[in-house]
C-alpha cells in the first residue's frame, strides 16, 4: 500500500475497506490534526462510523479503529510519528485496587465543590472536625496524622474504632490525607475527632447524640480553636432538649453539618431528618455526579446545601472492602457490586442466561458455570441458592429497572441465609446485563479485589463535603466567625433547580473556592501553599 500523507489521511480512512478484525489504534501526527477541516474528518463518513475517529488538542494525533496492515501502512506515511495500539486504563473505583503507591485520586465530589484550587491558598489556622457517627478507623493511611481523639457515648470504657466504615467513609471525604495514595478529602489539612455516637447497627439516640455535642463544647473551652462537627444521621421526630444542645453548641462557636435523610422519593417528598431540620444546623441534601438532584434526599425549607452524595469514593474500614468488576470480551469492564453475603473471591468462566432464576430456568447447563439472572419475582437469596444447587459456580444479577442496585443474600425473612454457603455473587445495571443477555454466551471474568475504599450514596455523603468546605474556609481565613463563613458559601453557592433558595437544593452547590476567595482573597498570593492536583 502506498505512503499516505496527511491530506488523505482522513480519506483513506473513510474510504478503505472496513474490516472485522481491527484494533483501536493512536495515530501520532507531525502537525496538529486540528489543521484539518472539520469537514474532511467527518464529510462522507461511511465506514469512518465504524473507526471512532476521535481527534485531539492536547496532543498531535488521534484514534482510530484499524486493521493491522492499516496500521502499518500508515507508520510509513511522512506525516506519521508513530502508530502504536491504545492500552487500556481501568478506574480504580471498579477496575482494580484504588490505592497504588504514587497514585491518588481526587473524588468526582470533591472536584464538584471545586476544593482542589481552595488548596493554593495559605493556610493560616488549625481547624478542629468532630464526625459523630459510628467511629473511625482511626488507623487508616488516610487518617492517622489527622486523628486526634474522641469519645464514645454508647460505651465511655470502649475505644471510638468504627465497626461498620460509615464514620470512617465521612471522614474521609472531609479529610482523607494529600500522600499520593488513594484518595483525598475536601480539607486534608484538618485536626480529625470522634465522637462514637452509633453502634455497629447503626443506631444511636439523641441522648448518645447530645453527650457527644457537650464533650465537644468541654473539649474547645479546654483547647480553644475552631470547631465543626458532622452528623451523618437523623430522624423525624425532633426533641426539644436535642434542640437546646445544638442551640447552646451554635452559641459556644460550634458550626454543625448534618444529613438532611435518605427517604424521599419523586412522588412522596419526605421532611428534612432531626438533627438537620434544628435553625442551629447547615442542613445538606445530596446531588449526583451532574449536579442533579437525588431523588432520596429529604428536603424542605431547612435545607441550607446541595453536595455531592450519589457513588461518592472514600475511605472503608482498613482491610474489609473490595473493588468489583466484571471484565468482559475485549477488556471491557464493568461496574458491579457484590451483594451482601456474598463469597469474596475472583472467578472466570462462562455464562448462561438463567432468565428470573425460577426452578425451570436452571438445568445440566448451568453446572460449573455463571447464571446470569434478572431481577424480579423471587428473592436474591432464593434465585442464588437454586443456581448453587443447579451447580452454578457464581451468579451475576442485573436491575429490571433503571437505578441503583444495592443487594443482599441476607433478607430479613430468612435467618438461616447469614450461615449459607453463597457462591460469588454480583448485581450489575439493567443495560449492562441486557447487554450481556443480548450477546448470549461468552467468558467473563468477576473481579473482586480487596482494597481500604468504596462507593456509598446517600446524604451522608453529602454533608462532609459542606463540613470540609467549611473547615477549609476557616483554615484560610482563621479570625472570620461561623456567619461570615456560612455567607460566603452562600453568595457563592451554584443556583440549581428551582431559582433562588428551594426546598431540594437549598442556596445550591457550594463553590469552596470561589467562597474562599470572597472570604480570604489575601490567602492566594504568591507564598499560597502549593498541592498538585491530580483526577
Amino acid at each position: 500500500m502506498k505512503r499516505i500523507a496527511l491530506g488523505a489521511l482522513f480519506l483513506f480512512l473513510t474510504t478503505a475497506s472496513f474490516a472485522a478484525e481491527t484494533e483501536r489504534y493512536f495515530v501520532a501526527t507531525r502537525r496538529p490534526v486540528r489543521d484539518v477541516r472539520a469537514s474532511a474528518v467527518t464529510r462522507d463518513l461511511g465506514n469512518a462510523v465504524q473507526r471512532r475517529i476521535q481527534t485531539f488538542g492536547i496532543v498531535n494525533g488521534f484514534t482510530a479503529s484499524l486493521t493491522a496492515a492499516e496500521a502499518a501502512s500508515l507508520r510509513t506515511s511522512p506525516d506519521v510519528r508513530y502508530v502504536e495500539p491504545v492500552v487500556d486504563r481501568y478506574l480504580h473505583a471498579v477496575g482494580g485496587p484504588l490505592s497504588k503507591p504514587g497514585e491518588q485520586l481526587v473524588p468526582y465530589g470533591i472536584s464538584l465543590v471545586r476544593a482542589p484550587e481552595a488548596w493554593l491558598g495559605r493556610l493560616s489556622g488549625e481547624v478542629n472536625v468532630v464526625i459523630v457517627d459510628s467511629g473511625i478507623d482511626h488507623n487508616h493511611a488516610e487518617l492517622k496524622d489527622a486523628f486526634k481523639g474522641g469519645v464514645n457515648t454508647i460505651d465511655p470504657a470502649a475505644s471510638t474504632m468504627d465497626g461498620i466504615g460509615h464514620g470512617t467513609h465521612v471522614a474521609g471525604t472531609v479529610a482523607a490525607a494529600y500522600n499520593n495514595l488513594g484518595v483525598v478529602g475536601v480539607a486534608p489539612s484538618v485536626r480529625l475527632w470522634a465522637v462514637k455516637a452509633f453502634g455497629d447497627d447503626g443506631r444511636g439516640s439523641m441522648e448518645n447524640v447530645i453527650e457527644g455535642l457537650d464533650w465537644v463544647v468541654a473539649k474547645k473551652k479546654a483547647e480553644g480553636g475552631r470547631w465543626i462537627v458532622n452528623i451523618s444521621a437523623g430522624g423525624p421526630n425532633g426533641s426539644a432538649a436535642e434542640g437546646e444542645a445544638f442551640a447552646r453548641a451554635n452559641a459556644e462557636g460550634v458550626v454543625v453539618v448534618a444529613s438532611s435523610g435518605n427517604e424521599s422519593k419523586v412522588s412522596a417528598p419526605v421532611a428534612v431528618n432531626f438533627p438537620a431540620a434544628y435553625p442551629d444546623v447547615v442542613a445538606v441534601g445530596a446531588i449526583d455526579e451532574q449536579s442533579a438532584y437525588a431523588t432520596f434526599s429529604n428536603q424542605g425549607p431547612e435545607l441550607d446545601f446541595a453536595a455531592p452524595g450519589v457513588r461518592v469514593l472514600s475511605l472503608s474500614l482498613h482491610g474489609t472492602d473490595t473493588v468489583s468488576y466484571v471484565r468482559a470480551a475485549n477488556n471491557q469492564i464493568i461496574d458491579v457490586r457484590p451483594l451482601v453475603g456474598s463469597k469474596k473471591e475472583a472467578f472466570r468462566g462462562e455464562y448462561v442466561n438463567c432468565g428470573l432464576g425460577t426452578a425451570s430456568d436452571f438445568g445440566p447447563h448451568v453446572q460449573g458455570k455463571i447464571a446470569l439472572i434478572q431481577r424480579g419475582g423471587d428473592t436474591f437469596a432464593d434465585k442464588a441458592r437454586r443456581a448453587k444447587e443447579a451447580g452454578a459456580a457464581a451468579v451475576v444479577f442485573y436491575n429490571n429497572v433503571d437505578g441503583p442496585y444495592y443487594w443482599t443474600l441476607h433478607p430479613e425473612e430468612d435467618p438461616d441465609a447469614k450461615n449459607y454457603p453463597w457462591p460469588v455473587a454480583v448485581g450489575m445495571s439493567m443495560a449492562d446485563g441486557q447487554a450481556l443477555v443480548a450477546k448470549g454466551s461468552g467468558v467473563i471474568t468477576i473481579g473482586l479485589d480487596p482494597d481500604d475504599y468504596t462507593l456509598r450514596t446517600g446524604t451522608s455523603m453529602a454533608s462532609p463535603h459542606v463540613t470540609g468546605a467549611i473547615a477549609q474556609l476557616w483554615a484560610l481565613a482563621p479570625n472570620a466567625t461561623p456567619n461570615q463563613i456560612l455567607s460566603a458559601l452562600i453568595a457563592t453557592a451554584r443556583d440549581l433547580g428551582t431559582v433562588g433558595k428551594d426546598n431540594e437544593t437549598g442556596y445550591g452547590l457550594i463553590d469552596v473556592t470561589a467562597a474562599a476567595r470572597l472570604l480570604a482573597p489575601s490567602a492566594f498570593g504568591r507564598t499560597g501553599r502549593r498541592f498538585l492536583k491530580r483526577h
